[in-house]
């Protein structure tokens, strides 16, 4: 599995600030290895799935996807397994153990090397 650190940098610090002039922080986030990541969420309708989320962003490899279900519904049926049938580089495809009516959020994250 690979693994990355980020770095947050200010970048208003590589520049001459006078000390009149305050200006605010800029800060942005730099990893010292490419770094691919999609947020997203699907809708089941009372159905066990697949429901299939075509990526906007373009991986190279398979990435690794997490999902977990949210009870937007309040009707209580948030408590199931959500399972990964299968992912590519251009979709992944998730379904749930029981008919349930809610959303499912996933983030997909791929660390190149």
């Amino acid at each position: 599995m690979a693994s990355t650190k980020f770095k947050k940098k200010d970048k208003n610090r590589f520049r001459k600030v006078y000390p009149y002039l305050r200006v605010r922080p800029v800060n942005t986030y730099c990893a010292d290895k490419e770094v691919v990541m999609e947020v997203g969420s699907v809708t089941f309708s009372n159905a066990t799935g697949p429901v299939t989320h075509t990526f906007i962003e373009k991986f190279v490899s398979a990435p690794l996807v997490t999902a977990t279900s949210v009870d937007s519904e309040s009707n209580d049926t948030a408590d199931i397994n959500v399972f990964i049938d299968s992912v590519s580089t251009t979709a992944v495809q998730i379904s749930v153990s029981q008919d349930f009516t809610g959303t499912v959020h996933f983030h997909a994250i791929m660390v190149g090397s």
